[in-house]
Formats: C-alpha cells, structure tokens, sequence
C-alpha cells in the first residue's frame, strides 16, 4: 500500500494554485526553500510542491488533487518531527502553518487548536485563564505531531498524556472529506488518532480538556557526572511512589555557561534533575525533597513560576536548524546492570550537545485502559531517549552512531518497540512504534480509512 512518485502536469498545478486560497509554492517561488526546511537540520528534501494550506477547505482540495493525481502527500503541522516525515522529495508537502488559530473556553474548559499551531500558542491563549493542557517539554514543538503521536510532558502523570485530554479532531480524509472523529463519531478513527502516529488524515482542528494550572514549582538540580549512578538509583526508588502531581526526569548535559553554576564546570559533562510540580508549591518543596535534596549539587535553580514560563526552559536546547537523531527505548526497571551500561555512554557523547532523558511515567498515565487508545507501553515506569544533536553537518554521522550505539547498549533490558514522537527514523515508526496487535487494528483501519495508502510514511532515506 502506497502511493507512488509521480509528477503532476503543469496544468495540474496550475489547477491546484487557482482553487486554493492559501498559495502553492514550487520550485523556483521566492518562499520555497524556507518552507522546505523543517527543524530537523539534517532533513533536506525537495517536495515538487508546497500547499500553503489559509482552512481546511484548502487542505481538502490539495488532498483531492493529490489522490486523484496519484502524487504523493506529506503533511506539515509544527514541522518538528525528528525523522522529518512532514516532507519527502517529489511528494506534495501541506503546509498547515497557517492554521495556527488558537481559541479558548474558560468556562468549559476546552482549547480548540488548529492543526498548525506550536504548544506555545496554545500556552499563550489558555494561561491567562490560569488553565493548561499536557503539551510537551518543549513550546516550540507542533500541537499536531505530539498529539498524534501520544504525547508526553511535564503535565503528563497528573493529566494525562495529550491523547487522554482530547475530546474531538476535525479530519480531512484521503476522499477529501472533512469529518469529526471524537468517542461519539467515528469512534474507530479516534481511537487511532490517539497514539496511531498519524497517516489516516489531516487533522485541521483539535479540542482539548483543559485544566486549572497556572504556577508550577520547576527548576533543576545539577550534579557532577560521577553522582549519575547514585542519582539513577534514588530515581529509581523515588519515582514509582511519587505523586501524580511530580513529573520528574534526569538529564545527561553539558553545563551551560550559568550563574548558577560554579565557573570551573562550565562545559563539562553533568547530569541534571529537572522537576516539574504543578499542585500546591509548599506541598511540592515536601514531596520532592527526597531527589531535590539529594547529594551534593553543583548547582540549582527554579521556583514557582508561571507553567508557560517553565515550558519554555528548555528550548534554547532545541533550536531549529541543528542536526538531531534521536532513539528511544522503554524499560520496566532502571537495573543496575543497565545503569552501569547507559552512564559511560551518556557521560562522553561525540559533540557536547547531545544529551540522554532519563524519564517516568505512572499517574494519570498508567491510569487510562491500556485499549484506550492505540499509545503502546502507557504502562512502562521508565523510558530513556538519546538525544543526539551537532550544529556540525560533518560530525551528524558520528552522532547518529552514538545514539543508536546507546540504544543497543540498553537492548538487553529494554522492552520491544519505542513510542512513535521519539523515533528517529520512518523505519522505526513503521516496525516499532506499536506492538503486533495493536499494528494490525490501525492497518486495518488504514485501509478503512485510506485505501489507497495517500497519508501512509514512506521510507526517504
């Protein structure tokens, strides 16, 4: 299943631009090569063309003109997606960039996002009503990736994952059709839309639950690298009864050039304790003090703070433009044995960089029926991500090796597949990113869905 590279006559395209609102931008138009470009720096395709999308209308006439030209299709949300499935050479990339429109319901309790927007204008919108929706680590990822694909983050163990808070997607199908899938409509597309990783559709709208959060207690505590082991440990101990109000992960880094941090390890190697509370502060200071007190630190920083402010604290280390390759791989315990194999690996990584997340689930995570939903592995305690990152076009190939390396490294005790957002590669969505069960429910509703296979991610190596 699968549709194939073909080129759309020049007619066509004209046919194309003259129906659209939004512009279509081909090879040569002044706007092409910006929009191209993803985040990922080392993603560098050519699509024969890019539907600048201004609604849905527009996605469902490029959707049509796609199917009934045979010609491949690739859809653009936040465009952050690491193994740069939003665009693929000679296929025709949607661009939802546009659609970014964000609007909120304070009194319901409900935030309808279009499918272009960036989890930092949702942010924007939704605190100043001193709600919030599970939507990350990072602003400047894509509402409609994340979600799509599960969606972890800071909110995740007292709110769930963004799946759990989603009520309704507005869909554009492979037929041009534009439906609403929620628990009463097309219930079997929402089921797969929730955790599926996308490809049975554009999804133009989503609503979400929200919830009352607006100051969190966050911040991180840094410890020099020889702590990890003893730190990885007292994770371990910590993390299966913390309250579901905590979301906590430890992060292998380079130590920035900080204040708060003492001059002589600035640039080494450290592993941090990053910690987001998002109940009652005073109550957190308590009921984190068994990690946040640990060892003797290097240095720390954080407070109470709006929840916005804190989801913005680590996008500096993800700028768009760098060559990343991530993996990931999901565990039922941290053993010793695999402590000792991760540390030596995530303590000399080949460009400072690179980073490893050491992070826990449980909470309102493990809480939802593992049918729910097509997210595999919402009841795994841990998972780990190589985070592999260079500005050095030259050095990615080397990072790339590290990262992979790191994951087999941890193959002995680590489960079968990986969750769909974290997935380096398309192979990897395509053969890991649900088990066999659950893969032969979505191929079946693929084929429901999308006969001739016009979302599905094709290998672009």
């Amino acid at each position: 299943m699968g549709i194939e590279s073909s080129q759309a006559t020049s007619h066509a395209w004209q046919r194309l631009a003259a129906a659209m609102r939004g512009a279509l931008l081909l090879p040569g138009h002044p706007d092409y090569e910006e929009r191209r470009h993803v985040w990922n720096g080392a993603i560098d395709r050519r699509p024969s063309g890019i539907a600048r999308c201004a609604d849905a209308e527009d996605v469902s006439i490029a959707v049509k003109f796609a199917a009934s030209e045979h010609h491949p299709l690739t859809v653009r949300g936040g465009g952050h997606n690491v193994a740069g499935l939003a665009v693929r050479d000679d296929s025709l990339m949607l661009d939802l960039g546009a659609l970014n429109r964000v609007e909120v319901d304070a009194q319901a309790r409900i935030v309808r996002v279009e499918g272009g927007a960036l989890w930092r204008e949702v942010d924007a919108a939704t605190q100043p009503h001193g709600l919030a929706t599970t939507g990350g680590f990072v602003s400047s990822t894509g509402v409609g990736g994340l979600t799509l694909g599960g969606g972890v983050g800071w909110l995740m163990r007292r709110c769930g994952l963004a799946i759990d808070n989603l009520i309704a997607a507005d869909v554009v199908l492979a037929d041009g059709r534009c439906v609403v899938a929620s628990a009463d409509q097309h219930a079997d597309l929402f089921w797969a839309l929730r955790g599926g990783a996308g490809g049975f559709g554009v999804v133009t709208r989503f609503a979400f639950r929200l919830h009352a959060i607006g100051e969190v207690l966050a911040g991180a505590v840094f410890h020099p690298v020889e702590a990890a082991p003893a730190l990885l440990r007292a994770f371990r101990a910590f993390t299966p009864l913390a309250p579901e109000q905590g979301t906590l992960m430890l992060v292998f880094t380079t130590a920035p050039p900080a204040p708060f941090l003492p001059a002589q390890v600035h640039g080494q190697r450290v592993v941090a304790l990053a910690y987001c509370w998002s109940g009652d502060p005073a109550h957190g200071e308590q009921a984190l003090a068994p990690l946040t007190g640990f060892g003797e630190p290097l240095g720390r920083v954080g407070g109470v703070m709006p929840y916005a402010a804190w989801q913005q604290s680590f996008d500096a280390h993800a700028p768009a433009g760098d060559h990343y390759y991530w993996t990931t791989s999901i565990f039922d315990a941290l053993d010793d044995a695999l402590i000792d194999a991760l540390v030596p690996d995530a303590a000399a990584p080949p460009d400072p960089m690179c980073e490893v997340h050491v992070h826990h689930l449980g909470g309102a995570v493990a809480a939802m029926p593992a049918d729910a939903s097509a997210f595999v592995h919402r009841d795994a305690p841990f998972f780990i991500n190589a985070i592999g990152r260079t500005q050095a076009a030259g050095k990615f190939t080397e990072v790339r090796a590290w990262a992979r390396g790191l994951r087999s490294s941890l193959a002995p005790w680590a489960r079968e597949g990986m969750q769909p957002n974290f997935a380096g590669e398309v192979s990897d969505w395509h053969a890991k990113a649900h088990d066999a069960l659950t893969s032969k429910r979505l191929e079946s509703l693929r084929r429901k869905y999308d006969p001739a296979g016009l979302f599905l991610p094709v290998r672009n190596d």
